[in-house]
């Protein structure tokens, strides 16, 4: 009698989380498709799409390494797999105009410096702690400012002057102990954050300066030239904004602003 033969169990599956609306109109006609088919259309568009490799190599390279299975599935490896590496190779050789940096993380570092990494310590230790900190922030607004010469991606110039502006709202806002107050002191004199925004805008084109001040950003460097006058910090704050708005011709214009920037050609190499 001839063994019968076993139904072979159907590999499980981890669900990827996919990003956006789980709705989607396309998703089902996405889904259906074979794998390697899904590999072929991800590199076309990877490289018609900066945007798209960029995306691409995040979102595939997440799921082969969070999800075992995914990359022990020949299907799957075989076509995504195909597809990551496409992608990584067409984000390492784009332009520096393509690529968005994000400085977002200098800002939350800037914030724990001046109002929790020393907080349990006594005044006197705070007051010692507090040249390091604002050494430590001129560090991060001069980081910033190399890595993004004028080359760098609307995107990336945006989100320098988001950021720079969220670390002037912090110290403004950080005066209560002993470390903001010195912090402070500190920018009483010191221009480097301002010295940086006017770089940054005058390597702007003039439809970079519009995109940015469509927002809310005009209204919230209205609000941190407000703060700044009370505390008697960032002096020359108030040209950044002329210089966004085109109004610079009312003010003392910045051609004396203070260059730090090192040469742009090690500028594209840090990004």
């Amino acid at each position: 009698m001839a063994t019968p033969l076993l139904k072979r169990k159907r590999a499980e599956t981890t669900a990827i989380p996919l990003p956006g609306r789980t709705d989607n109109r396309h998703l089902q006609t996405i889904l259906s498709l074979q794998p390697t088919t899904i590999a072929a259309l991800l590199s076309s568009a990877a490289d018609k799409h900066p945007d798209i490799a960029t995306s691409v190599a995040g979102l595939l390279s997440y799921a082969v390494g969070k999800y075992p299975d995914v990359a022990t599935t020949i299907s799957l490896a075989e076509g995504y797999t195909v597809a990551v590496e496409h992608a990584k190779t067409k984000t390492d050789a784009l332009p520096t105009s393509a690529k968005v940096i994000d400085f977002d993380h200098y800002s939350k570092t800037a914030w724990r410096a001046i109002n929790t990494q020393y907080k349990s310590m006594k005044g006197s230790y705070q007051y010692n702690a507090s040249f390091g900190v604002q050494n430590d922030l001129e560090g991060c607004i001069k980081d910033i400012g190399r890595k993004c010469p004028a080359a760098a991606s609307y995107g990336t110039k945006k989100s320098a002057l988001e950021t720079l502006r969220k670390i002037g709202k912090t110290v403004c806002m950080s005066g209560g102990d002993v470390i903001g107050s010195e912090v402070q002191k500190g920018f009483h004199m010191d221009t480097c954050l301002e010295d940086t925004m006017y770089r940054i805008v005058q390597k702007m084109t003039q439809r970079e300066r519009d995109m940015v001040m469509k927002g809310d950003f005009g209204a919230k460097m209205e609000e941190l030239v407000e703060l700044s006058k009370d505390y008697y910090v960032f002096d020359r704050l108030d040209e950044v904004v002329a210089l966004l708005e085109g109004t610079e011709g009312k003010l003392r214009v910045g051609k004396d602003f203070e260059d730090n920037d090192e040469d742009d050609s090690e500028d594209d190499s840090d990004e």
